[in-house]
């Protein structure tokens, strides 16, 4: 389980689930607003699997392929129940963050590009 009950049924990230979100936070945060590119198969199933960690992480998976549905004006290429019937049959193996290179940031966001100068990023 990735999330502890606290009182009236409010989740609360466990530990775990809490790191996996800050390795893979600039990653999770671009796909949430339909904006990760290289969408690849092979993508698609790494973001399967880190959100597999996560309280609602079906119901995230739907929110960011309905919107990179939407952003790319093809709403109806999006099928929830593909989603589902793959959803289960995932192992939930976290990527190596280097997959994540090619995102400005990389997996985390604080991957500063070459050359750039990035001031204020704390955790």
């Amino acid at each position: 389980m990735t999330a502890e009950t606290t009182a009236p049924a409010k989740p609360r990230l466990s530990r775990e689930a809490r790191q996996i979100e800050r390795q893979y936070r600039n990653v999770i945060t671009l796909f949430l607003a339909g904006r990760l590119g290289n969408f690849s198969h092979q993508r698609h199933v790494h973001i399967a699997n880190i959100l597999h960690h996560l309280p609602y992480g079906r119901e995230l998976m739907h929110l960011g392929l309905q919107v990179m549905a939407y952003r790319n004006f093809v709403p109806d290429k999006y099928r929830a129940e593909i989603t589902d019937r793959y959803w289960d049959q995932l192992d939930g193996t976290l990527p190596d963050p280097a997959v994540f290179n090619d995102v400005p940031g990389g997996a985390d966001g604080r991957r500063q590009e070459r050359g750039a100068h990035v001031s204020g990023l704390t955790d």
